[in-house]
């Protein structure tokens, strides 16, 4: 075998073990395309498809600073017990940061929209400064299917009604309950007509409760709630563009009593009025008829509210509260409501109260500004 033959038998060789090698070399796959995120706008605004399923979620919150003086809520007087001259007390400024974060979701079924909300408030005190008195309280935890709703959320008997007022102190003379468990349904035919009946859970602490102003606590009140019969709240309402009525009644079983609200609203223009009425059934105080202020008499046998509200530009609003009792407590507020840029809220507000009956003959002051920003 000469010198050629060999060089050329060896490159042969070497040819059939590359091509072996290379049929065997590992190849990188190419990279799948990432899954971004799809709006789902069949919700609303903010809702997004979880990815790789049908459901939509919306992620939000807001972040708040008050500082305010004196106690809206609250007959004048200082830290130390002492009254002030003024009917405002002389403690100086308070003020407190919260901190909520919203997450619902929502999804098509053959049976409606499948939904759930849930809110978490945290709030700091200022009074403190420590970092250790932070409050958690959870707001809202509920499942909705079609116009069924169970688990937590604000009363029926004070949000189908609309709340009060763009007031910050709006219920200082107090219109309902807020977070309650509850079953629900709500009923709106998509012409304006609603309805709603409601089953709250009614197991709450009333040890030691005085609702008749006399001093002593109430051995008349089932103090547990015990049994299997709910707090009931019903309600109706038609409403438009520029009009709205809505009457809802709430019944107390562990006081066995109740009261009833109605409730008009219209709108002209910039110009945005209300005005409320309720009837308390035996004029003692219960949860549909609160005592926000606890001067230990509530409203009496009645109390209403009204309120205006009028948009100066497109970032600018004013508003004015007034609301009695049939106990004479009065409460006034009014505020400006300034949005500087999308999203931040800075609300200045002056609130006035006056009690006048068996327990407290005083009145408050109270002044506060809010600097919120929602998202």
């Amino acid at each position: 075998m000469n010198i050629k033959s060999l060089l050329l038998g060896s490159a042969a060789a070497l040819a059939v073990v590359s091509g072996a090698q290379a049929a065997d070399a590992i190849v990188a796959a190419e990279p799948e395309p990432a899954e971004y995120a799809r709006v789902c706008d069949a919700f609303g605004t903010g809702y997004f498809y979880i990815p790789g399923t049908e459901t939509c979620l919306k992620i939000g919150g807001r972040v708040r600073f008050d500082l305010q003086a004196a106690n809206s809520y609250s007959t004048a007087g200082n830290i130390d017990g002492t009254q002030s001259e003024d009917g405002f007390n002389d403690d100086g400024w308070f003020s407190r940061s919260r901190a909520e974060i919203y997450m619902d979701t929502a999804s098509d079924t053959e049976m409606g929209a499948l939904k759930t909300q849930m809110i978490a408030r945290f709030d700091f005190d200022g009074t403190y400064n420590d970092g250790g008195h932070t409050s958690t309280k959870l707001i809202a935890a509920n499942i909705q299917l079609g116009g069924f709703l169970v688990g937590l959320a604000d009363s029926y008997y004070s949000s189908f009604t609309g709340y009060a007022g763009d007031i910050i102190n709006d219920d200082v003379v107090g219109y309902g309950q807020f977070e309650v468990n509850q079953i629900a349904y709500n009923f709106d035919n998509g012409s304006g007509i609603t309805a709603v009946i409601a089953l709250q859970d009614d197991r709450k602490s009333r040890v030691g409760v005085d609702t008749d102003g006399d001093g002593f606590a109430d051995d008349e009140i089932d103090a547990s709630g015990d049994g299997y019969m709910p707090d009931v709240v019903a309600g109706l309402g038609y409403s438009t563009e520029a009009f709205g009525f809505k009457v809802v009644g709430g019944y107390d079983e562990s006081r066995d009593t109740g009261a009833v609200k109605a409730r008009l609203d219209g709108k002209f223009g910039a110009v945005s009025a209300f005005v409320m009425a309720a009837y308390n059934f035996d004029g003692e105080i219960n949860d549909f008829a609160p005592d926000n202020t606890g001067d230990g008499v509530g409203w009496g046998d009645w109390a209403a509210w009204a309120g205006l509200g009028y948009q100066l530009t497109d970032n600018a609003a004013i508003n004015a509260q007034v609301a009695y009792t049939d106990s004479d407590t009065f409460a006034a507020a009014a505020n400006v409501k300034w949005e500087p840029v999308n999203g931040l809220i800075i609300q200045p507000e002056v609130t006035y109260t006056k009690w006048d009956n068996v327990n407290v003959d005083d009145d408050q002051w109270n002044g506060m500004v809010r600097f919120q920003r929602t998202f």
